[in-house]
């Protein structure tokens, strides 16, 4: 697996398919592909040895061909996902031909033929109608295919939604229909799916994110897709990483007829309702549009005068760009015009814009929102009698207390500062930070009518722009019967423009900033 930027090449190496074909013993573990065995045998159950069994890809016209054994068995291993006509041939026996044989991702179909006495010249031909019964192994889950993908609707066109279409599965917190993240399967953690794309690992790196098995790193657009299958348990060996669901996806190859498509999805504010939080400030119904736009072509590689790939090399390729642009929303709290005007010295507003009261040590009464001065901070004893204020301390033990900003004069002998606004939380000059004048400053005025005019005073909706431009290319090479080779390069690349609550210089030194 070669990484490039945030895409992901996954290449079958020649040097793996020349392993294959040295190999002695068929081997099981194709991830992304599936097979077919079975027995011949003649009309009166004995098994047949050395007949010619041809598996041939409708689409494409890609044959393998393999003989009986010696127990009459026989068996395809590494079958691309596709539909499949079986044909076989035995000296004294009709040709037998099966079409319409469904080749899944992970499925081992049993096709097992029965051979009937006559004439090679004569032919029996069955059609698979219903799909064949995989007896080779128990693993359990649903496959989704290309036209399910197609035909069944999906909000941002995220096949990966399709996942819980499966029993014991489920999308946790924080997910939606466009982003299905966090999918949780057969009551393990989230972190415990694996994702598979062409038979490679196709995880969120663990180092990156803290999480391993999250969503898939590539999602190729559902036009794309061949099918994929949620494998729920009783997963083989191959998948022993993990101990939930696999999704296991695999990107369509090209045949040997051109074919493609063109779309384009669009939503937009025309029948969208306003939002709650626009309508409670006055603000009319913001612009959304959303634009997913693309095409898929494929077919054999043709390059006129120059090769011919019919029946051998076939390509892929796909394309979409998705656009969203639509208003966030920002409900802040900020200075009051009042603040602002006195430069932050008159902070009476803490005081009007709140309800209620407290009490202190020494049992005087404050409103919410009074300031108390730091530089007045006092300890008296268990009932002392307080110097500044004359109070006793009633308590058992020793209580902390301070005075307000109090312009009236001395606080000795006041109990209750309820009454006394006015003359309250006025701040010396001198006790204020220039720095944090200056940096309060670049704070806009409050734009939202609110009671008390204190909490929730700013509301602004500034566009939120996102763009993704994704695309994927496959190579298919049918390098002899025995030995096939592709390779499929998959790129998406996500710009999400940052925006702030506060406009110009506030928005870096007293805004978050979030990008992607």
């Amino acid at each position: 697996m070669i990484r490039v930027g945030s895409g992901k090449i996954t290449l079958v190496l020649i040097c793996a398919t020349l392993f294959v074909g040295i190999a002695a013993t068929p081997l099981w573990a194709q991830i992304d592909m599936g097979g077919v065995a079975g027995t011949v045998k003649d009309s009166a159950g004995a098994v047949i040895q050395g007949a010619k069994i041809t598996l041939t890809n409708e689409a494409t016209q890609v044959a393998q061909t393999v003989q009986s054994s010696s127990s009459g068995s026989y068996v395809f291993t590494a079958v691309p996902v596709g539909t499949y006509t079986l044909k076989a041939d035995a000296p004294g026996f009709k040709t037998y031909v099966d079409t319409g044989i469904q080749i899944h991702i992970q499925n081992i179909v049993t096709a097992d033929v029965p051979l009937v006495p006559g004439s090679v010249n004569q032919q029996v031909t069955v059609t698979s109608a219903v799909p064949l019964l995989q007896a080779q192994d128990a693993t359990l889950g649903q496959t989704v295919p290309t036209q399910q993908i197609n035909d069944l609707p999906l909000n941002g066109r995220n096949w990966l939604s399709l996942t819980q279409l499966s029993a014991g599965t489920y999308t946790g917190p924080g997910s939606s229909p466009s982003n299905p993240s966090d999918l949780y399967a057969n009551g393990v953690n989230d972190n415990q799916v694996d994702y598979r794309l062409n038979g490679i690992d196709n995880n969120i790196d663990v180092f990156q994110t803290g999480a391993n098995g999250q969503n898939g790193n590539v999602a190729p657009v559902p036009d794309a897709m061949q099918e994929f299958k949620l494998q729920a348990g009783d997963n083989s060996a191959e998948f022993g990483q993990f101990t939930g669901a696999v999704v296991n996806a695999v990107v369509k190859s090209g045949t040997n007829h051109l074919n493609g498509d063109l779309w384009e999805y669009l939503r937009n504010e025309a029948l969208n309702a306003n939002d709650y939080f626009f309508n409670q400030h006055g603000v009319p119904r913001q612009k959304y549009r959303q634009n997913q736009w693309g095409g898929t072509i494929g077919g054999p590689v043709i390059i006129p005068g120059l090769y011919n790939g019919k029946d051998k090399t076939f390509f892929f390729f796909d394309y979409q760009h998705t656009g969203i642009t639509q208003a966030a929303q920002f409900t802040e709290t900020i200075p009051t015009s009042g603040m602002r005007s006195s430069n932050f010295t008159n902070l009476q507003d803490l005081i009007t814009g709140n309800k209620g009261s407290n009490t202190d040590g020494l049992g005087r009464i404050f409103s919410f929102g009074t300031v108390l001065d730091p530089a007045t901070t006092r300890s008296v004893a268990a009932h002392a009698v307080d110097p500044v204020s004359g109070f006793t301390n009633t308590s058992s033990s020793t209580v902390y207390v301070r005075d307000p900003f109090y312009t009236g004069g001395s606080v000795a002998g006041i109990k209750d500062f309820t009454g006394l606004t006015s003359q309250l939380n006025i701040i010396p000059q001198g006790r204020i930070d220039p720095n944090a004048v200056k940096l309060l400053q670049l704070l806009p005025a409050p734009n939202a009518i609110v009671p008390g005019g204190l909490h929730n005073n700013y509301f602004l909706t500034p566009p939120a722009t996102s763009t993704t431009n994704q695309y994927d290319v496959r190579i298919d090479e049918n390098i002899s019967p025995k030995d096939l080779v592709f390779g499929v390069f998959s790129r998406s690349v996500l710009n999400i423009a940052s925006y702030q609550p506060f406009p110009g210089v506030a928005g870096g030194a007293l805004g978050s900033d979030w990008r992607g």
